[in-house]
């Protein structure tokens, strides 16, 4: 099978059928549908069997959240590529699907677009390692299924910035193909969960992360916006003072050489 398409669900009866039904019109007919529910009190167990398509399977059990429900989907997924999409999101056209699925995909480990929402260009487009603190929406990425046993699946310490942690390990792995196609995948209803809610807990961790890990390919602009902000995000006062040190010789290599 060539895609599993999984939508994470709960208590989303006024929105799935719309979701649903941008799905099973697709052109292209070579994938499941893993509707992973964390037990919902309304209508919509009923409103997806409604559809009596043997693509379409449901699973309701409680979980930990949106993130520990796509974990679900990956270990139940059948397909080659993965898509995860939002019960109140759509795919645009009947022709999606096949669109990215006619281009050189198998050249790449991670294929990502762009999707119809309302937020900040930094979080649009293709990405670079200027905008690593800009997420890129889920809706709009095609998953290898294989490149989850190198990078592991979402981390639930993270509530709402598991899909950007995520998303970071596949881009800064250089041993993992990704390409941006300039297509929109989806239109992402970005008024939702993550949008009133911050995650501080990830952020706490993803300028550390980013000076431990990625600080060699980090352009100098961003090593220095990045070791700020490290410096304010650590309650570790050795450490701190470390990161003021580095932040210190950064700024005197910048002056003397760039």
């Amino acid at each position: 099978m060539k895609l599993t398409i999984i939508i994470p669900t709960y208590n989303s009866a006024s929105c799935i059928t719309r979701c649903i039904d941008s799905i099973v019109c697709q052109t292209m007919r070579d994938f499941e549908v893993l509707v992973i529910d964390g037990v919902s009190t309304d209508n919509t167990c009923e409103l997806v069997k409604s559809y009596n398509d043997e693509r379409i399977k449901f699973y309701s059990d409680p979980d930990k959240g949106i993130y520990d429900a796509m974990n679900k989907g990956i270990a139940k997924a059948q397909g080659e590529w993965l898509y995860f999409i939002g019960s109140d999101d759509w795919l645009l056209n009947n022709n999606v699907l096949q669109s990215v699925f006619s281009s050189e995909i198998d050249k790449y480990d991670v294929v990502y677009g762009d999707v119809e929402s309302d937020l900040s260009d930094k979080n649009r487009g293709e990405w670079t390692l200027y905008t690593l603190e800009y997420n890129r929406c889920h809706q709009a990425i095609f998953y290898r299924k294989t490149i989850f046993d190198k990078i592991g699946n979402y981390t639930l310490k993270y509530k709402i910035g598991a899909d950007h942690d995520l998303n970071l390990k596949w881009f800064l792995n250089p041993k993992i193909k990704n390409v941006f196609i300039n297509q929109k995948i989806a239109h992402f209803s970005s008024g939702g969960f993550s949008k009133e809610q911050g995650d501080d807990v990830f952020f706490d961790d993803f300028y550390i992360n980013m000076i431990r890990q990625h600080f060699r390919v980090i352009p100098i602009e961003i090593k220095i916006s990045f070791l700020e902000k490290a410096i304010l995000h650590t309650s570790n006062i050795i450490y701190k003072a470390g990161l003021k040190i580095q932040l210190y010789i950064v700024r005197i290599y910048k002056k003397v050489f760039c």
